[in-house]
C-alpha cells in the first residue's frame, strides 16, 4: 500500500492552512504531504496510523507530523457506515517549514522550536494535561485571522516543544530521525547506523569510530538517546521493515533479512517488542483497513 501525494491549496495572501473540518468521517487514505500538519480531533474516533505507528485515537486527540511523512486518519466503521451521525470535527492547520526564515529560526529564542520541528518527523502525539492546555490554544488560533494567527501559531509551537506530555507515533527507524542536539558526535554515530544497519555493526567498531571504549560509548549513547545502543539499532531496522513490507509489499522473511536479522525468528520477537504486533499482525492491520477505506 504506497501513500499518494496530497497537494495542498493555499490561499495566495495565506503561508499557512487553516482548516475546520465537519463530515461524516475521515476520508482521505495513506498520503503525505510536505506541510507539517497540526491536528486536532474534536469529535471522532478510529485508528491512526504515522509512518510505521499504528494507535487508537479519541476525541481530543492533538498530534503534529511533520514533513512528507505518510499517515491517515481512519474513522470507526460506525462513522463510515453512517451508524453514527455525529460525524467528524478536527481543527487542522499546515504549514511548510520554511515559513520560518533560515535567519528567524536560528535565533536562540527559537531552539526549541527548530528542535521540536525536528522530532516532529517521527509524528508526536500529546497526552495528559498538555492536551487541555494546546486544545484552548488551537481554538484561540481559530478564533482570530491574519498575522494575530501566526503570533499565536508560535506561541502553539513553543507550548508543545516544551510540553513532557508525548508520545512518538512512528519508531526511530521509520523516518531515519532523532533528537540530536546537534552533537557531532552522535551524528556521526547516527549516520554510521543508518548507512550500516542492514549488515552486521558491531558496539566496538561505532565506539572507536568516535574514540570512545565500548564501556563509555555505551553510557554515551544511552544518555544522549535514552535508550541502548542495541534497542536504537533494532528500532532502526524494525521501522525500515514496516516501511518495506507496507509500501513494497516484501514479505516478513525477506523484510527480516533486508532489515539486517539474519534469524527470522529473532526478528520476529523484536518486532513484537517494538510495535506491540506480530508482523503478521501489523500486515493484516493495515491490509484490512486498506480494503474498508476504499
Amino acid at each position: 500500500m504506497k501513500p499518494f501525494f496530497q497537494k495542498l491549496v493555499s490561499s495566495p495572501t495565506e503561508s499557512v492552512i487553516f482548516f475546520d473540518e465537519e463530515k461524516p468521517h475521515f476520508s482521505v487514505p495513506w498520503h503525505f504531504h510536505p506541510e507539517i500538519e497540526i491536528l486536532f480531533v474534536v469529535k471522532s474516533s478510529g485508528t491512526s496510523y504515522v509512518g510505521d505507528g499504528i494507535r487508537r485515537f479519541t476525541e481530543g486527540e492533538i498530534s503534529i507530523i511533520g514533513e512528507n511523512i505518510p499517515h491517515w486518519w481512519k474513522s470507526d466503521p460506525k462513522y463510515s457506515e453512517g451508524k453514527d451521525k455525529t460525524g467528524v470535527k478536527a481543527l487542522i492547520i499546515q504549514f511548510k517549514k520554511d515559513i520560518f526564515e533560515s535567519n528567524f529560526i536560528s535565533l536562540p529564542e527559537m531552539n526549541a522550536i527548530k528542535e521540536f520541528l525536528e522530532r516532529s518527523q517521527r509524528g508526536i502525539q500529546f497526552f495528559s494535561k498538555s492536551r487541555k492546555i494546546l486544545s484552548e490554544q488551537i481554538i484561540k488560533i481559530f478564533e482570530l485571522s491574519g498575522i494575530n494567527r501566526i503570533t499565536e501559531l508560535i506561541i502553539l509551537l513553543d507550548m508543545m516543544a516544551n510540553s513532557k506530555d508525548y508520545k512518538y507515533h512512528s519508531s526511530v527507524g521509520y523516518s531515519k530521525t532523532i533528537n540530536t542536539y546537534d552533537f557531532y558526535r552522535f551524528n556521526k554515530i547516527h549516520e554510521h547506523i543508518i548507512h550500516n544497519f542492514t549488515k552486521t555493526i558491531k558496539l566496538e567498531d561505532v565506539a572507536s569510530s568516535v574514540n570512545l571504549s565500548p564501556t563509555a560509548f555505551c553510557r554515551y549513547f544511552k544518555k544522549h538517546a535514552g535508550k541502548t545502543f542495541l534497542s536504537f539499532l533494532n528500532e532502526i531496522r524494525i521501522g525500515h521493515a514496516c516501511k518495506i513490507m507496507v509500501e513494497g509489499n516484501m514479505s516478513i522473511s525477506m523484510a527480516s533479512l533486508e532489515s539486517g536479522f539474519n534469524n527470522l525468528s529473532h526478528f520476529n520477537d523484536q518486532f513484537k517488542r517494538v510495535m506491540n504486533l506480530t508482523p503478521t499482525e501489523y500486515l493484516s492491520a493495515f491490509k484490512n483497513d486498506d480494503k474498508s477505506g476504499k
